[in-house]
């Protein structure tokens, strides 16, 4: 949730996009790795670096790609500690409900936040300039 808030409601919604869609990415990647193979530990490090690759590279996502290896590593642990992968589908999908249910608290906080106190629109800058001295 708190990655989600900002109090600016246009920056909160790029954040919750981005988060979404690397969330979900990593989710699929995840359960790809799961279902092909065998199960066997060396799966998570070549999911983390094709999920970074499809986050950064393919879809070009770079706020927040750090979603995406997270939640495959989490899928594919889970998968392969409890030895199947309705466990790792089910990892999957209770991530994205989560980081869907903050995105949404997270909006809604953003909203609130930026109607209760409005940000200023100032053209100076925030820090006084001082004069070099000679």
């Amino acid at each position: 949730m708190v990655a989600s808030t900002d109090p600016q409601v246009d920056v909160a919604r790029r954040m919750v996009r981005s988060r979404l869609i690397n969330v979900c990415v990593g989710a699929a990647v995840g359960l790809v790795f799961l279902l092909v193979g065998g199960s066997t530990p060396w799966k998570l490090p070549f999911a983390l670096a094709a999920t970074v690759l499809i986050s950064s590279y393919v879809l070009r996502i770079t706020t927040m790609w750090r979603q995406a290896p997270i939640t495959a590593a989490l899928v594919i642990a889970t998968g392969l500690a409890r030895e199947s992968t309705a466990a790792g589908f089910q990892a999957a999908l209770l991530k994205v409900a989560q980081v869907l249910f903050g995105c949404l608290v997270g909006i809604g906080v953003s909203w609130l936040i930026s109607r209760a106190w409005p940000l200023l629109e100032t053209s100076e800058p925030s820090v006084p300039v001082t004069p070099a001295r000679g």
